[in-house]
């Protein structure tokens, strides 16, 4: 048994998957990866980019309660919880904002326009095949928002005949249950995937209310391809993701949430073409009130965005290659907006070429976002094999943040005349891939103009309170390091991962709260005859957390450790148990004031797959 969290670690075209794997078998079968940083499936070898991929083997070890219990064992990667599995959390990819990072699933854009965040408590991991984690500068590929990155993640896929199922008991009156099975059709099939999760929880927030805060979800995903004949292909997916969590405020403390997706592509492909024509709409809809007082009524947030991508890619030899397309979208909001509804369109060239051991890549975007303004971005990038070990990569790309409606419109408050937020982003990356050491080095630079920040107008209320609006006023300065080292000694596999970063103010030059200058995470694991063991271990630094005293200083959260353990034992060839312990030495975690995370956590899961 082999647990490989795979960072698959593309360093700007030419850096081969690093395959942090533990305990990986002597004779390992060959596998051919690809991965999807230029928006179609590429060979590592071809990407200029670093990309992380979590598979799903390493996501049934870990057993994840939430997708941010996955991301946060990359590198580079920060999550602020509001609690445990089921409340809000946010990702900031190498020290940028949450709304700074794209999210996709199956290619779909997900997320809130009004909030302008995404709810990851609303995703079910046990539905998840693949993620792929895409840094450094990419957005001139992708559009707006991916300033500091981009997340993909995939949903399950099974053959036709395939069929899984499994269940799960722990803290705090955990209880899941999972299935799938694969359907042929012909020359295709389709995936179905269901998943259900429900927890009694625990008292999230230290507010005097003493309450468990308990959640329930349903996860639904349909995924499925048809081979039409040699050159065309059909593909859809669909997902569906409900349930309801309980959570602090003082006006409202529950939340009803039924987000939803589909997207269906066709695929023209030869020798030398690959066209694909994509048309997906996603809903994200969020129902909060007060359980315990239905007199204050409800505030509904709810988001849907149409999209229709063009995609293609042109081989004109075997060293020169040309990708474009088109992307559109609208979005459309409900709710007292003075405006509820805008179109964005870009238009995205790029071209790669290989010198011998140069890897040479340029890519250009324009986008045009209705009511707002029109921002055109840029990646550069070149990559050299020192070595058969050694190979460098360096990049140079622009980025952009579209204003949500919540910025623009928000009845009282919104500022209409919000421009977009902006990046400039420099990475170089060094890596070496040996026999029995595998690890990269990473150093970056991004800088981002106009971020929006609530400040206030001049202007006075009724009451004489000085009336505050959103504002382009603040500007980053982000530079960092990223280290990463796989290596194996007696059939025992370590995984090294380390991140500085300074987030700094632009103006005065203080730490952006939320952020930490470092974090280290490592993973030690093992496999013998049925079993197999992991250890994983994550140290956050301190975080910036503002003045919430209201004093004048700076307020810092603690640094704190977290140890995890996972131990499975096979019963047979399809039967799996596995044993999971979160913060095994039940420390106090506070990723965000005045919230709390569980403390030691114990899960017992069996399950069954036949392949």
């Amino acid at each position: 048994m082999s647990f490989k969290l795979r960072l698959s670690v593309l360093t700007i075209a030419i850096c081969q998957t690093f395959t942090a794997s533990a305990a990986v078998p002597a004779n390992p079968e060959i596998e051919t990866i690809t991965v999807t940083g230029d928006r179609f499936d590429t060979t590592p070898d071809q990407q200029l980019t670093v990309i992380n991929t979590i598979e799903r083997e390493e996501i049934a070890r870990l057993s994840p309660k939430s997708v941010v219990d996955l991301l946060e064992t990359l590198p580079g990667v920060s999550v602020t919880r509001n609690g445990g599995a089921g409340q809000s959390a946010s990702i900031s990819m190498r020290g940028t904002n949450s709304s700074h990072v794209l999210v996709l699933v199956d290619g779909v854009r997900i997320g809130s326009a009004t909030l302008g965040a995404v709810s990851f408590n609303a995703l079910s991991p046990e539905n998840i095949e693949r993620i792929e984690v895409v840094k450094g500068p990419r957005a001139a590929i992708w559009g707006s928002d991916a300033i500091g990155g981009v997340i993909q993640i995939f949903t399950r896929k099974l053959e036709g005949g395939e069929w899984f199922a499994s269940a799960e008991y722990g803290s705090d009156a955990y209880m899941r249950a999972s299935a799938g099975v694969g359907v042929s059709h012909g020359d295709g099939h389709t995936s179905i995937s269901v998943n259900r999760e429900q927890s009694d929880g625990y008292d999230v927030k230290n507010d005097g209310e003493d309450d468990d805060d308990g959640y329930d979800r349903i996860g639904v995903s349909i995924k499925g391809q048809q081979q039409l004949n040699l050159e065309w292909t059909l593909n859809w997916t669909g997902q569906l993701e409900s349930g309801n969590y309980e959570y602090d405020n003082s006006w409202a403390n529950e939340a009803d949430y039924d987000n939803y997706l589909f997207n269906v592509a066709a695929q023209y492909q030869n020798d030398k073409l690959t066209s694909k024509l994509a048309l997906g709409q996603s809903r994200d809809q969020n129902e909060n009130f007060r359980a315990d007082d239905p007199n204050l009524g409800t505030s509904l947030y709810e988001t849907f965005r149409n999209q229709i991508n063009w995609s293609n890619r042109y081989s004109a030899t075997d060293d020169l290659t040309f990708i474009g397309g088109v992307d559109w979208s609208k979005e459309s909001i409900e709710g007292d907006y003075a405006v509820d509804e805008r179109d964005l369109l870009g238009v995205y060239g790029l071209a790669r070429y290989q010198i011998g051991k140069l890897l040479m890549e340029g890519v250009i975007r324009y986008d045009d976002v209705e009511n707002i303004d029109s921002e055109t971005t840029y990646n550069a990038s070149l990559a050299y094999q020192l070595s058969e070990q050694w190979r460098v990569t360096t990049s140079a790309g622009s980025g952009f943040k579209t204003p949500s409606f919540n910025d623009l419109y928000w009845p009282g408050s919104g500022n209409p005349d919000l421009v977009s937020e902006t990046s400039e982003n420099l990475d170089l990356t060094i890596s070496y891939n040996g026999e029995n050491l595998r690890g990269y080095l990473s150093v970056f630079q991004n800088k981002i103009d106009n971020m929006i920040q609530w400040a206030p107008t001049g202007e006075m209320d009724d009451y004489g309170y000085d009336i505050w609006k959103p504002a382009n006023i603040k500007d980053a300065e982000i530079t960092g390091v990223e280290l990463f080292l796989n290596y194996s000694t007696w059939d025992i596999e370590h995984q090294l991962g380390y991140s500085y970063i300074d987030a700094v103010d632009g103006e005065t030059d203080e730490q952006l709260i939320g952020r930490s200058e470092h974090e280290f995470d490592y993973v030690i694991s093992y496999a013998w005859s049925e079993f197999d063991v992991l250890v994983n271990y994550h140290y956050q630094g301190e975080r910036n957390a503002g003045d919430y005293n209201y004093d004048g200083i700076t307020d810092f959260l603690d640094p704190y450790h977290q140890i995890d353990l996972s131990i499975g034992y096979k019963l047979a060839d399809a039967w799996q148990l596995r044993l999971k312990a979160n913060n095994l030495l039940d420390e106090e975690i506070i990723s965000d004031r005045n919230y709390f995370s569980p403390g030691r956590q114990l899960f017992l899961s069996v399950s069954y797959q036949a392949f």
